[in-house]
């Protein structure tokens, strides 16, 4: 390797940030990445404090073994989170609205082994000791209408089948990223609850000149007695950006959308992206497309391996359903 390819690299920023989850916030993130041959290993940080009273503490994490034989990835975290909680399905209405606030630790770990040229196989352990601290007076989670009002362990194992052909971890140009993970809880796996989860994300990147189209679905089916706070949910900077985080959440989603990442000027890029998808699992119950649409800029920090400050402003379907958000890297 080459002196600059064995440097430790940090990048930090102070953060003030506005998004509908949170209101006004403080804080600081950054990300250190330090050489692991071929592909650079990374900690990403963040520590907040938001106006609603939010405590956010945790560290995305990317280890690759000397060669790429192993690759360990996952979050550590801290939660004292204000969440805000929009009904279960699709049949609330839109301005239905409660808040709870959740305090927690968070483990995820997902390390998988090398087997032929782009697939790995591995195992994902999840856990999370989520404590439920208030609630909206009157609401479902107050009432105990939902399966986890009162918190609890969620404690998860199982196995994963990764398919990578990706040119670049942090902004790929061309290539495959998929996932396959089973997990499942029970009071074997130390959790407080029962239930099984099949999830699918997959992730193409087509080159288009020195634009880059990246297009991306998940697929996340559940079985047995899932609490709330797990249910595979639609929202937030990751998931159709423009709904709140949670805004949509059931037994099932289906997810698919798209980017359109393209150069401006110097360390600057600019994206414009849309998607839809839904969430369903009652019995009888309708199911409805939830579209977004949006544009974003990036701005480049690391050249060598393509890092950005991410800016996104995201519009979903009905009122109140917009957003921005501010954050490092891809969406995916």
């Amino acid at each position: 390797a080459t002196p600059q390819d064995s440097t430790v690299r940090f990048f930090g920023v102070p953060l003030i940030f506005y998004t509908p989850d949170t209101r006004w916030g403080i804080g600081v993130a950054g990300i250190v990445t330090f050489p692991t041959q071929p592909i650079r290993s990374s900690v990403t940080f963040n520590f907040s404090y938001t106006q609603n009273k939010q405590i956010l503490i945790f560290l995305p994490y990317q280890w690759f073994s000397q060669g790429n034989q192993w690759r360990v990835y996952g979050e550590l975290g801290w939660y004292r989170f204000l969440y805000q909680y929009f009904g279960i399905g699709n049949e609330h209405p839109n301005d239905y609205f409660e808040t709870y606030t959740a305090r927690f630790p968070r483990i995820r770990v997902t390390a998988a082994k090398r087997v032929q040229a782009n697939h790995l196989l591995g195992l994902r352990v999840y856990w999370d000791d989520y404590n439920i601290v208030s609630v909206s007076p009157g609401g479902e989670i107050a009432q105990a209408g939902v399966a986890g009002a009162d918190g609890g362990v969620s404690s998860a194992i199982g196995p994963v089948w990764i398919v990578d052909s990706r040119d670049n971890a942090f902004y790929p140009t061309k290539g495959w990223l998929t996932e396959l993970a089973l997990t499942g809880e029970h009071r074997l796996t130390g959790s407080d609850f029962k239930f099984a989860r099949y999830a699918l994300d997959v992730a193409r990147y087509f080159p288009i000149g020195k634009s880059v189209l990246a297009a991306h679905g998940i697929a996340v089916f559940t079985t047995g007695n899932v609490p709330f706070f797990q249910f595979p949910q639609i929202g937030g900077p990751r998931r159709l950006r423009g709904y709140p985080d949670g805004k949509y959440r059931d037994r099932h989603m289906l997810l698919a959308q798209a980017e359109f990442r393209f150069p401006i000027i110097w360390r600057f890029k600019g994206v414009l992206f849309g998607g839809g998808g839904t969430v369903f699992g009652k019995a009888g119950e309708s199911v409805k497309f939830r579209p977004n649409a949006g544009a974003g800029l990036r701005i480049e920090f690391d050249r060598k391996q393509k890092l950005h400050v991410r800016i996104d402003y995201g519009i979903g379907h009905g009122k109140g359903n917009s957003g921005v958000y501010v954050t490092l890297g891809e969406a995916f």
